[in-house]
């Protein structure tokens, strides 16, 4: 890196105004201790998500949604591509400054509880001390912590510790440890991966709320297809690509998972280069060509094969 570079972190505890996400061609490839040959866990991912939209990325186990949310998150770096926060280009921020990232810029909610709370410690506490390691006003620590357990219904059970909480009341205060220093981009790994079905749609209905009131940006990564029908944004990954987007029509958070209207696009990367879908392509039998035609402004493909 150039030494004629300078980044920083110009972060205000006092405007917390949300950052967006921009990633362009990202790639990350793993190194097999084995056979010490590659493994590719993303592909080119190309993803825009505005300040403050609640979005998704849903796919299957192995799909590279964790390698994704931890590039995102700072907590590893990408092969190649770029990927922004805001103004910050996380790909090429020094070490120095990846730790104030993490912990001023950018809030983790982790699948498991006990990733999120520090068991010897009430929900109370955990709150205040995530506040503390960041450098949170400590005139203001009060006030905050207090504010987000109400906000997450739980002010009452505040002395209780990690072990006398229930699955969703611990991801409930995970939340508010996530969001205590006021983050602009909240980032979340499977948050209702441990939760029945019940207790899922209350954290979905806490996330909604926050995302709603606070405005933060929020990125949830998950299989949960229910993620999908209620975000504004849901990025379907597969094989480490992006594979297909859906939206809302109106471009807000659905109301409701059951009855959300919602479209299908693509993306269309800085090349021209656009993927289809795979069950498009499967219905219509497009294989390796498309043909184009043009009407009244508007494009259409249809399948361009050479019968062999």
């Amino acid at each position: 890196m150039s030494n004629q570079i300078k980044f920083d972190i110009q972060f205000s505890f006092e405007d917390p105004e949300p950052y967006g996400i921009v990633t362009r061609d990202l790639l990350k490839v793993y190194e097999d201790p084995a056979s010490m040959e590659g493994i590719i866990g993303l592909r080119g991912v190309e993803m825009d998500i505005k300040p403050g939209e609640f979005a998704s990325v849903i796919g299957p186990s192995g799909a590279g949604k964790s390698t994704l949310l931890n590039i995102i998150g700072g907590m590893t770096r990408p092969t190649a591509g770029s990927v922004n926060v805001g103004p910050l280009p996380i790909q090429a921020l020094p070490q120095s400054l990846m730790e104030q990232y993490r912990m001023k810029v950018v809030g983790f909610l982790w699948q498991l509880p006990e990733r999120n709370l520090l068991p010897v410690l009430t929900a109370e506490e955990n709150i205040e001390f995530a506040q503390r390691i960041a450098g949170y006003p400590r005139n203001k620590r009060k006030a905050r912590t207090e504010e987000l357990l109400k906000a997450i219904g739980l002010y009452d059970r505040r002395n209780h510790r990690l072990g006398e909480l229930s699955g969703g009341e611990a991801q409930r205060v995970g939340l508010a440890i996530a969001l205590a220093n006021e983050p602009k981009v909240l980032c979340a790994d499977e948050p209702t991966g441990e939760l029945d079905s019940e207790t899922t749609l209350e954290i979905i209905d806490y996330l909604k709320e926050i995302n709603r009131d606070q405005g933060v940006t929020m990125l949830v990564v998950t299989h949960d297809s229910r993620f999908e029908r209620i975000t504004q944004k849901s990025f379907k990954i597969l094989d480490g690509q992006i594979s297909g987007i859906q939206r809302t029509m109106d471009g807000l958070v659905a109301d409701s998972w059951q009855t959300s209207q919602r479209e299908e696009v693509a993306y269309v990367d800085q090349f021209g280069n656009v993927r289809i879908p795979q069950e498009v392509r499967e219905r219509v039998g497009i294989k390796n060509y498309v043909r184009f035609h043009i009407e009244n402004n508007r494009v259409y493909l249809e399948p361009a094969d050479m019968e062999e």
